[in-house]
């Protein structure tokens, strides 16, 4: 009898334990660390070369280069002769090159940038000419500040100035100010982050060495009037969409810096965690700071199965482009806020006390200023005054407009069954013995 209660007691307690045994133990910015089988970029150095043993000097020049300088990149080499080939796949990013020797690189998305046409006809020289632009393809200064913080900051945020002063100056300070709203929610995160956001500036001067990283966030090299701001994390991940200031509002910041620190399996569009990887090297040692900062080994087959099996389920599994990705955080519940349009929030009656605490905020402006710590420093689980009803039928048109789907309630399904079924199996036990001893 008291080793049939012991273990009904032991089932019971089980079950207090099914909703943490489910929980996923990794984050958004967890999973920004694992290469799940990312397109590496690829270089093609396209040669027209009549001469066999020049063509012959330069291809040895690849793949040493492929076994020296990329081996712990991102990216692959190839050569390409072109004068005997007429049907090799990559002929067609070659299309707009007029002097060869040319090195070409494609993108996960196959977008293209041409690094160099018309390489020395000396072999050598070629040689080290290539060299030369494959160790910048994968290490520039900027690069090399990013990856010197990522693995203890929350993210890095890249800002790339424009030609217009004023929109550099004040999206500056928007960001100086938003910083520290982050930095106030790092310890309530599921899993706390040390050190908050690292900011790496661009002048236009800088930029214009910086093409390599400007090409693989998706910027146009070129100098622009807007400031552009892009968001990286983990392994050199991009996160979210570029944000162009002062176009675009404030709030769209804050809503990218909002998700990093989430539950990989909560209600969280999937592409957010599948931004592309910029340019980089990631040697052994950088894998062994990685899995000291993280508590789990990023390179680990067990755990990028795991993460794969989270990703290929949930909003956003089946892909999309960036412009959808902003619309995905408008109704997350799993964020701990919702954008509710004011209009709609129609009453027939309005206490004195609601317009009073209402009169503050009367003030239109552009949605370029918010409550950052209402939005940001926020952690899921924190307690929150409840907001005001939506209408049904504003939710229901938000929804459909953006192509949101609820987050699931199966682990909560789950969590109850289960505990509905060792209840029942507890109590037919205890019945059984009763009637034992009887």
């Amino acid at each position: 009898m008291a080793r049939n209660s012991i273990i009904f007691l032991v089932m019971i307690l089980s079950c207090w334990h099914v909703k943490a045994s489910f929980a996923c133990r990794y984050t958004v910015r967890d999973v920004a660390f694992v290469d799940l089988g990312d397109v590496p970029y690829r270089l093609f150095v396209f040669a027209d070369e009549a001469n066999e043993a020049e063509a012959g000097e330069l291809e040895a020049s690849v793949s040493r280069i492929a076994e020296e300088v990329l081996l712990d990149a991102n990216a692959v080499i190839e050569f390409v002769d072109t004068a005997p080939e007429i049907d090799h796949p990559a002929l067609k990013y070659a299309t707009k090159v007029k002097h060869f020797p040319a090195v070409v690189a494609v993108g996960p998305e196959e977008e293209t940038l041409t690094l160099k046409e018309g390489l020395s006809a000396d072999a050598s020289i070629a040689a080290n000419e290539l060299n030369q632009l494959c160790q910048a393809f994968v290490a520039s200064p900027a690069r090399q500040e990013m990856f010197a913080h990522l693995l203890g900051v929350h993210s890095v945020i890249l800002v790339v100035d424009g030609t217009n002063a004023a929109s550099n100056e004040a999206t500056h300070a928007m960001i100086q100010q938003t910083i520290p709203q982050v930095e106030q929610s790092l310890e309530f995160l599921p899993k706390p982050i040390k050190e908050p956001p690292h900011v790496v500036h661009l002048t236009p001067q800088a930029a214009a060495e910086e093409n390599v990283l400007l090409w693989a966030l998706g910027m146009d090299p070129n100098p622009t009037e807007a400031t552009r701001v892009a968001l990286l994390f983990g392994r050199g991940r991009k996160l979210g969409p570029i944000l162009r200031f002062p176009e675009d509002p404030h709030r769209r910041l804050i809503r990218s810096l909002a998700v990093v620190g989430q539950d990989c399996e909560c209600g969280l569009d999937r592409r957010w965690m599948q931004g592309p990887m910029v340019p980089h090297r990631w040697a052994t040692s950088d894998e062994k700071v990685a899995i000291e900062q993280l508590g789990f080994d990023p390179g680990n087959p067990l755990v990028k199965a795991e993460i794969d099996r989270i990703l290929t389920r949930g909003p956003g599994s089946d892909g999309g482009r960036d412009a959808e990705l902003e619309d995905a955080l408008k109704i997350a519940p799993a964020l701990s806020y919702q954008e509710i349009a004011l209009d709609d929030l129609v009453t027939e009656e309005t206490s004195p006390e609601s317009e009073a605490v209402a009169s503050p905020a009367a003030p239109a402006n552009d949605g370029t200023e918010e409550n950052l710590t209402a939005v940001v420093s926020q952690p899921s689980n924190a307690k929150r005054q409840r907001p005001p009803a939506v209408p049904a039928e504003r939710v229901e048109q938000t929804g459909e407009e953006q192509g949101i789907s609820p987050a699931g309630n199966w682990s909560y399904l789950f969590l109850i069954g289960s505990a509905l079924v060792v209840v029942t199996i507890g109590l037919w036990i205890l019945l059984r013995n009763g009637e034992g001893s009887a």
